[in-house]
Formats: C-alpha cells, sequence, structure tokens
C-alpha cells in the first residue's frame, strides 16, 4: 500500500504541493486575543513559500513559519502577539 504524503490545509481544503494551490483562502485574516482583526500579510516572495507553498502574493496555510504578524511585522509563529497572557 503507498502511503498518502500530500499535505492538506484544513482552512482552505487544498493540497498545498499542488501547483494550482496559489493561495490560502481560509487564511485572509488574523484574530488576535484582544479582538483586533486584522487582514492577513500577503506573501511578498518571488518564488513559491519554501514552507506552505503559496505562490507570491497568496495568503500563507496557518502556522507556516514565513506569515509575518500584520500588527508587529515579525514572524507571526513566534513574535507574541498571538499570545493571550502577553498583557496580562
Amino acid at each position: 500500500m503507498e502511503e498518502n504524503n500530500m499535505a492538506w490545509c484544513i482552512w482552505c481544503e487544498q493540497e498545498m504541493e499542488d501547483e494550482a494551490t496559489v493561495s490560502c483562502t481560509g487564511n485572509t485574516e488574523v484574530g488576535y486575543p484582544d479582538g483586533t482583526i486584522l487582514p492577513s500579510v500577503p506573501y511578498d516572495g518571488e518564488q513559491r513559500c519554501h514552507d506552505c507553498k503559496i505562490k507570491p502574493s497568496g495568503f500563507h496555510h496557518l502556522g507556516c513559519g514565513m506569515e509575518r504578524c500584520p500588527k508587529c511585522g515579525g514572524q507571526l509563529i513566534s513574535c507574541g502577539c498571538l499570545n493571550k497572557d502577553k498583557d496580562e
């Protein structure tokens, strides 16, 4: 039996490695613990994202290490802006 190595995004229900996948349609905004909701930052690379495989000007798949935070401009997965305890 062959293993299925496809990486499906649960947010946009697209296969991430597929050439037809341009952008994550399920990740167009970021919600923060303080209630702020900001538009996601489009990918500004010149080639497909090496992490989540979206095309330039597309939105990253949720959890991609290359996604930028719309609040601070840092790496969204590690900047701390999504940390519920940050301001407490």
